[in-house]
């Protein structure tokens, strides 16, 4: 069985799905704030909410969550999990990132992993970016925005519209 609870956040609603052992989804819904009335169920979804209160309250810089991998496929995991290597404010590029899993020169297919990114924020997507500094794709809802706001927000400085490393 599956349990859903709607968050707001600073970025928009942000739906988390998990079963009775892990999370399953955290996407971003809607970038309009719609009214929280109900309690988040206990379990999971409440850690979830509270870590994902922390992050935007800027306490917390690494979730601690279960996780469902069961709809990824094993490269995907792998890049996945890599991701969650970067530390909080830090970015590194989609090359980086591929040797970072054990697949050298296959950042194309590591951004293709990004895309499906089933876990927005818990596994930070955002903090890969171009070689060149500029943003790249960002599949939530508000796109390259959003993608930038986390960034600002994490304190990641841009001028001309690329990460200054």
């Amino acid at each position: 069985m599956t349990t859903a609870y709607k968050l707001n956040t600073p970025i928009g609603v942000l739906e988390i799905l998990a079963s009775q052992s892990a999370l399953t989804s955290i996407q971003l819904v809607s970038e309009e704030q719609e009214p929280q009335t109900e309690i988040p169920p206990e379990g999971i979804i409440t850690q979830a909410v509270q870590q994902l209160q922390q992050y935007f309250s800027r306490e917390l810089k690494q979730f601690d969550l279960p996780l469902d991998w069961t709809r990824s496929t094993a490269f995907r995991k792998q890049t996945l999990q890599s991701a969650m290597q970067i530390p909080w404010g830090m970015v590194i590029t989609y090359g980086e990132l591929s040797k970072l899993s054990g697949s050298d020169r296959a950042g194309r297919a590591c951004g293709g992993a990004l895309a499906k990114n089933p876990f927005m924020i818990v596994v930070p997507c955002h903090r890969v970016i171009g070689s060149d500094g500029s943003l790249h794709g960002f599949s939530a809802e508000g796109g390259i925005k959003v993608k930038q706001w986390l960034l600002e927000f994490e304190g990641v400085q841009f001028k001309n519209g690329k990460v200054v490393r």
